[in-house]
């Protein structure tokens, strides 16, 4: 009987050529009928034959391993007659397409198709034996979701799924090996031939599932048996605890007693469900070529961890966004989850330029110039969770709109047109929402916006008007001229004010109850002294390259974005550069623009050398200033150096401005050829 067994275990091996040798048969009849030839013939009478001793093999060693058992008894029977049916008629094909009698060739081509029937519906029933009824059209199992592992069930949610994943093919109604099943409860408690899974009745102690799954992969006891997917040492750990606290069916986790290593295991198990971490799994990786380029253009952007791609993207404060800001984001798009366009000139024009941003979870637009026009827009961003309208001009009509975005939890609209009937009707609709009507009880302790300086532009040569406004009409604002620290004790703004020098404004807000905003700061430069040239000496990276020496005597700063065509970018190298005045004049003073930002690699000069000329040949050092490296930071940000002389007359103006060449030891990588980015040169 074991020789009959071991032969029928030849049968997963012999049971697919019969298929394939007939439907190679079939082929090469089809074939034939459109290039008859004799050579044809004889190689599908030669397929024909080999495909019954094939059939022959297949059913005799199929009939032996269905007398091991461990199969339900109608399904067996209905494969092995379907298997003795197509052997059959696989024969009498082979006899008939040797035939000359030509009544009998006529039921040839039927027969072919009663054949390939018989193996259709033969290997069907032989599937549902080994995988189980309905294989290839069964419906997939809705994946077990763990959220909380302390409120799952022990059983349900975490054996089972182990259970039907390496068990419970070769141990179900249809196929049960060893008169065991293991897809229910009852039928678990029930056992097999060898007896109860779970009692204490072998011979080392253990259970009798304890024990099978612990055998070397060799022991032809061991399950799942050699060839299957086995257990892992975790699924093994679990199923082990579970027994050993009773196999309950019906328990949580947080019933269970569990060690370090249990408790390990089982918090792998809990998955976090929420869109940060759905869009993480999928997130494409940001390289930081792209992270540096955009940040070179004055936009803040964050992946959200060293090992997580996803994008907080913030221009808060700008007020010179443009379609090609947003559009320089679309490549990477799918990531960003953040945006924060707060207070800036960002209109319903833009909005359309957003609509990539298809998986934002918090979007900012307060204090801009939106209006009820976004709403249509709003609806593309299915993902949404926060919204803030603070300080624009939406009114009840947004409602409409946000009532499609099912997945929005908070929406700020402090200060706008909305009116509480309408806020009213919304939440009653979208009760899930929570609308916040910020105030200023609220807002108690929370630090104000910055003020924002204003002027025509940041050059002049007589005087020039400055503003200074805060987004709190009742906060005070308060200024110095020099650069330094503005406090309560320093210049209250009233009105305006009318500068007549340089000056180097820094203002701050403060509000009672509040905390002070940080500090603005802008510096505007009087130059009343003309120049005919400027002269590099030393020459600018290609990519910045501005209008060369035009660039340091255009009067025009240059922006956080570096790109802006209005810096000269010198990498690894100092710059050197001659100034040559209309007319010999008293100079006293002199200021470099400068650009930092070390997260692209570039720094403020360390020092810059001033010498003089009447005729453009003799030169006189007149004076230098050593700013030093910059300390450990990561700003975007730029400024005036500026250097005072004892006056002296120049025709001619050499200025040696010394680059640190390499980054910092501070910085994430140092020693790299590191950047200097001037935009201005005034003297006065």
């Amino acid at each position: 009987m074991l020789l009959e067994i071991q032969i029928g275990h030849l049968h997963p091996l012999l049971v697919h050529l019969p298929i394939g040798i007939i439907l190679l048969a079939f082929l090469l009849e089809i074939y034939s009928r459109f290039k008859p030839k004799k050579p044809f013939r004889e190689s599908i009478e030669f397929t024909l034959f080999v495909a019954v001793v094939s059939a022959l093999l297949s059913l005799a060693t199929g009939w032996l391993l269905g007398e091991e058992g461990g199969y339900e008894e109608q399904a067996l029977f209905l494969h092995r007659w379907m298997a003795v049916s197509f052997t059959v008629a696989t024969i009498l094909l082979y006899l008939v397409k040797r035939s000359t009698n030509l009544k009998l060739q006529k039921l040839y081509l039927p027969l072919f198709f009663v054949v390939l029937i018989c193996i259709g519906v033969t290997g069907h029933f032989g599937g549902n034996m080994t995988h189980g009824e309905d294989y290839l059209f069964i419906e997939e199992d809705k994946e077990i979701v763990i959220t909380n592992i302390q409120e799952a069930q022990v059983y349900a949610h975490i054996v089972q799924p182990i259970l039907d994943g390496k068990c419970v093919s070769c141990h179900n109604p249809k196929k049960a090996k060893g008169g065991l099943i293991m897809d229910s409860p009852a039928d678990l408690l029930k056992g097999g031939d060898n007896g109860i899974l779970f009692d204490t009745n072998t011979n080392n102690g253990t259970s009798l599932f304890f024990e099978r799954i612990h055998l070397p992969l060799e022991n032809e006891e061991h399950m799942p048996p050699k060839g299957k997917v086995q257990l892992t040492d975790n699924e093994k750990d679990i199923l082990a605890w579970w027994i050993a606290h009773g196999n309950c069916f019906d328990c949580q986790v947080k019933q269970l007693p569990a060690k370090e290593r249990i408790a390990s295991i089982l918090n792998t198990l809990e998955q976090d469900t929420s869109a940060v971490a759905i869009l993480s799994s999928k997130a494409e990786k940001v390289p930081k070529e792209w992270l540096t380029e955009i940040r070179g253009m004055g936009i803040s952007v964050q992946t959200l961890s060293a090992h997580n791609s996803l994008l907080q993207v913030s221009m808060s404060g700008l007020d010179t966004i443009t379609k090609n800001h947003l559009k320089s984001l679309k490549q990477y798009a799918a990531n960003v989850i953040e945006l924060d366009l707060g207070f800036t000139n960002f209109n319903d024009g833009l909005m359309a330029q957003i609509k990539p941003f298809k998986n934002l979870i918090k979007l900012k637009l307060q204090g801009t110039h939106i209006t009820d026009a976004i709403g249509d827009d709003l609806k593309e961003f299915e993902l949404l969770e926060s919204l803030n309208l603070y300080g624009t001009g939406v009114t009840d009509k947004v409602f409409q709109h946000l009532t499609d975005i099912k997945s929005l939890k908070n929406v700020y609209l402090w200060k706008t047109n909305v009116s509480n009937e309408g806020i009213a009707q919304f939440q009653a609709k979208q009760p899930k929402t929570n609308v916040q009507l910020l105030n200023d009880e609220l807002f108690r302790a929370t630090v104000l916006v910055p003020p924002v300086i204003k002027g025509e532009s940041n050059f002049f040569k007589d005087s020039l008007a400055i503003t200074i406004e805060s987004l709190f009409d009742d906060a005070s604002i308060y200024y110095t001229l020099d650069g330094s620290l503005p406090t309560e004790k320093s210049h209250k703004y009233k009105d305006y004010l009318m500068l007549s020098n340089t000056a180097k404004i820094r203002a701050i807000a403060i509000k009672e109850d509040w905390k002070p905003s940080s500090i603005a700061e802008s510096t505007f430069i009087k130059n009343n002294i003309e120049y005919e040239q400027v002269s590099l000496l030393t020459q600018p990276n290609e990519k910045y390259a501005g209008q060369k020496g035009v660039t340091l005597m255009d009067q025009k700063r240059g922006s956080i974005n570096f790109v802006d065509g209005n810096w000269l970018g010198f990498e690894g190298k100092h710059l050197k550069t001659i100034i040559e005045l209309k007319e010999l004049s008293p100079i006293s003073k002199v200021s470099v623009g400068a650009l930092s930002a070390p997260s692209s690699w570039i720094f403020y000069p360390t020092a810059f050398t001033i010498s003089i000329s009447k005729d453009g040949v003799n030169y006189k050092k007149v004076g230098k200033k050593n700013m030093g490296m910059e300390s450990p930071n990561a700003e975007v940000k730029l400024t005036f150096f500026e250097l005072g002389l004892e006056p002296v007359e120049a025709k001619f103006v050499k200025l040696e401005i010394q680059s640190p060449l390499k980054n910092p030891s501070w910085h994430t990588e140092p020693g790299g050829k590191s950047w200097i980015f001037i935009d201005e040169i005034v003297l006065n």
